[in-house]
């Protein structure tokens, strides 16, 4: 427990500085052939001194600071270009599908097969990527999100603590925080489109129509409903992600291996992090109600109804297309970083 308040207090602590714009350490940037920034080739010359609190660094020269400030700069639009790309690709190629099977098994009976079934009966398989519009500008904004949030705390925590494991989960935390400011009101608009799909009256909703209907209902702040359970489940997504892909390559040594060895670690991250899988099923089920112009319950309103329903296990509805996304967006989000060196 220790270890984890530390880990947290640094993430903070790590963001506060981002946030501010300050130096995030006093490490020598370099960039990757991919344009991912890297802090694991060269440490610079300690031209910038500590002072007795904690992240601050002050420069001997204004030119110096005015050189790190371009660095930072530079860094924070490759992370978010490459940011971007990264998760939109994860979407296209497969996140977008398995959202949408995994949606339909958490709010139906249905297991993984008799949802793909159904989704593709009212519109053939490009019903799979239903949303992919609204789906594109989010991926875009959560990649973005995640790796300008995540690569500068993780480096920093690198830094201060020398544990990879400890930057991984402090970059992994504040990456999930990040994205849920995004995630709450695209996942509104995403799970409304799925469970709305066919029925009577919603038959022309598209992502504009679903906001337009949610804001009048509920006003601005209907679309962050949910927004407690979705920072939860991201912040501990992604944190779980990218601790559980670290502790395989690194402490069990798959890196070892080779490219296989760290799709194999982020595998294990991708699978490791589906025991939060309950916080996202009542996500999905606090949204499907707005979606539906019903009044949410409370988040343990939800644990409770699902539990007397169908028991602990309904808690995991959808825990296998979810582990299968998980995955996916663990090896394009966390081991192509890794493989680049970030």
């Amino acid at each position: 427990m220790k270890l984890l308040e530390s880990v947290l207090l640094l993430a903070l602590a790590s963001a506060s500085t981002v946030i501010a714009g300050s130096p995030l350490s006093n490490i020598y940037h370099t960039s990757s052939p991919f344009g991912i920034v890297s802090d694991r080739s060269h440490r610079r010359a300690s031209k910038a001194t500590v002072s007795e609190k904690p992240l601050k660094f002050h420069y001997e020269h204004e030119e110096q600071a005015i050189e790190m400030a371009g660095i930072l700069n530079s860094a924070t639009a490759r992370n978010i270009i490459r940011g971007s790309l990264l998760r939109i690709a994860s979407d296209i190629t497969g996140g977008t599908p398995l959202e949408s099977i995994k949606t339909r098994v958490t709010v139906s009976k249905d297991n993984m097969f008799e949802a793909y079934k159904h989704i593709t009966s009212v519109g053939g398989i490009g019903n799979l990527w239903s949303g992919t519009p609204s789906r594109t500008v989010e991926g875009a904004l959560l990649g973005a999100a995640f790796m300008v949030g995540s690569v500068p705390v993780k480096n920093q925590v690198l830094a201060l603590t020398g544990s990879p494991v400890a930057g991984s989960l402090a970059g992994g935390i504040v990456g999930g925080l990040a994205q849920a400011i995004v995630m709450t009101p695209a996942g509104m608009i995403f799970t409304s489109l799925n469970v709305n799909k066919g029925k009577p009256g919603y038959e022309n909703d598209n992502a504009l129509i679903v906001t337009k209907r949610i804001v009048k209902e509920k006003g601005i702040g209907g679309m962050f409903i949910g927004g407690k359970p979705m920072a939860l489940r991201q912040a501990s997504n992604w944190a779980s992600r990218s601790a559980f892909t670290e502790i395989a390559r690194s402490t069990l040594g798959m890196s070892k291996y080779g490219l296989l060895g760290e799709i194999g670690s982020g595998v294990i991250g991708g699978v490791g992090s589906c025991w939060n899988t309950p916080i996202e099923t009542c996500r999905v089920f606090i949204q499907k109600d707005v979606s539906e112009g019903k009044t949410p319950k409370t988040f343990m309103g939800y644990v409770q109804s699902i539990s007397e329903e169908d028991g602990v296990p309904g808690l995991f509805r959808g825990v296998t297309p979810r582990g299968i996304q998980a995955i996916w967006q663990t090896v394009f989000m966390v081991v192509v970083p890794n493989v680049l060196g970030v």
